[in-house]
């Protein structure tokens, strides 16, 4: 048998020398209305096809764990908000921490995730994606929390309005913030997993340890 002292020091070495792991992230994925209506391979007339498999694929490469469900006309609104804002107590009860926890929603996808904010205090991360218009503003009083990046798209025309009325009202997430890009896609800038929003939404998602 190997002297006991060796292989402590052994064991000791080992373990200062191997790199910690990095905690595991989980994004939740909420598409948009186009998907509801005709499904994941939806096109529209004005902006082309809806990429959901590859946006999925993308958001997977990041070696995250991407929880996606899609979600048809039938679909209760506020239910499946209330379901997604449960799914995410259940990870934190297990103990991931919220920072490893986000919610990517795109069009009426970031209006659900803006509702997820509204009635989830855990201090997870948000990435909205053309999710506020003025129907938006005049529809809902909802108080947003956690972390929060709103894009918006300078050439969109069906949600492309920024997010300071949400800012303004929302006092009690932890950070919130606003990013206007400018690719020339219109609402389509969210049809695919283009670095434009893809970038941005990483680099905040990676930014809380």
């Amino acid at each position: 048998m190997g002297n006991p002292l060796y292989l402590i020091l052994i064991a000791i070495f080992w373990l200062a020398n191997t790199p910690a792991k990095q905690p595991m992230k989980h994004i939740f994925y909420l598409h948009g209305m186009i998907i509801e209506v005709q499904g994941i391979n939806a096109v529209s007339p004005d902006f082309g096809p809806y990429e959901y498999t590859e946006i999925i694929e993308a958001l997977e490469e990041t070696g995250a764990t991407v929880h996606h469900e899609v979600r048809t006309k039938e679909t209760d609104f506020y239910e499946f908000g209330k379901k997604v804002s449960e799914e995410i107590d259940a990870l934190i009860k297990t103990g991931v921490f919220p920072s490893d926890i986000s919610v990517i929603g795109a069009s009426k996808g970031g209006i659900m995730a803006m509702y997820i904010s509204n009635i989830n205090k855990s201090n997870i991360n948000y990435v909205l994606l053309a999710s506020n218009s003025d129907y938006t503003e005049k529809t809902f009083d909802w108080y947003l929390h956690g972390s929060i990046l709103g894009i918006y798209e300078a050439s969109d025309t069906v949600a492309g309005k920024d997010y300071r009325f949400w800012i303004n009202r929302s006092k009690d997430a932890t950070r919130f913030e606003q990013l206007q890009i400018d690719t020339g896609l219109n609402h389509g800038f969210l049809y695919r997993p283009i670095d434009a929003w893809m970038g941005p939404a990483m680099k905040w998602i990676n930014s809380l340890q």
